[in-house]
């Protein structure tokens, strides 16, 4: 294994081989001294359509937030350094967390919504923010009450609902 610091930053990073499925991207996010967290970003080719059109600062601010989302449930939350633990990240906390301005975050996430890569939900009374499974998933399934709410986007794309 390979050891590599960021002259940055002094993080360490580590080089490791993946498998992946063909139409699979994988982006695994296992920073030094915290727990690790699984993150996949798998698409079929109908919802590989709505990425392509998204900019490069929309991309970039997706894959910033992902590892935000909780494991099988894609709501974005809180872990105590960015927001309360277990609490709805707002669209300010989205905001710090992809290093843009307030407006720009806004903006992506209307984008997100109108493209269907991610919907707003109730939790406990507060609104909460969950990203579509077709997209980015944490985790390695998805709870049946996220496939509920992303299912005609899932069906559309031609996926099994279970996303396996």
């Amino acid at each position: 294994m390979r050891q590599f610091v960021d002259s940055a930053t002094g993080e360490i990073f580590y080089t490791e081989e993946v498998l992946r499925r063909s139409n699979e991207i994988i982006k695994v996010f296992r920073p030094v001294g915290r727990s690790s967290k699984f993150v996949k970003i798998k698409a079929s080719q109908k919802a590989k359509r709505p990425l392509r059109k998204l900019s490069l600062a929309e991309a970039g601010f997706l894959l910033k937030i992902a590892p935000y989302a909780s494991e099988g449930t894609n709501l974005l939350q809180g872990d105590n350094e960015r927001g309360q633990k277990g609490t709805p990240l707002t669209v300010k906390d989205l905001a710090r967390i992809a290093d843009c301005s307030y407006p720009t975050a806004r903006k992506i996430v209307k984008t997100f919504m109108e493209l269907h890569v991610m919907r707003r939900t109730d939790l406990e009374g507060r609104s909460a923010l969950a990203i579509n499974p077709l997209y980015s998933l944490n985790g390695k399934t998805a709870e049946a009450w996220l496939l509920h709410l992303f299912s005609q986007e899932i069906t559309e794309a031609g996926e099994d609902p279970n996303l396996d």
